[in-house]
């Protein structure tokens, strides 16, 4: 799964293009070479995801846990995500409707 989730990632052009448009504006090349500068601000950011991204999955699991054992919690929390997903529904099914 993780090595599919890098494959899209890599083949996807539109990330490449965010970091073509973004990266640029933080590089000073009067600072040493460019090529380096660009590189060591790629790697931070697959750094700072990566830890993000560890952080997320850790909540995750810890409220999947805590969640689950108590039976009491399971329909409220059935109730809560289909309200929540019913909200987003409207919200974007009017988000787009305004007449300019």
């Amino acid at each position: 799964l993780f090595a599919q989730g890098f494959l899209v990632n890599l083949l996807n052009p539109k990330t490449a293009l965010f970091f073509y448009a973004f990266l640029p504006q933080f590089v000073n090349p009067g600072r040493g070479p460019v090529a380096g500068q660009i590189l060591l601000l790629g790697v931070m950011f697959v750094l700072l995801a990566s830890c993000t991204d560890c952080l997320y999955a850790l909540l995750g699991s810890t409220a999947g846990r805590w969640l689950s054992r108590s039976a009491r919690l399971r329909p409220i929390g059935r109730f809560v995500t289909g309200s929540v997903y019913i909200v987003l529904g409207v919200t974007a099914a009017f988000a787009g409707s305004d007449k300019k």
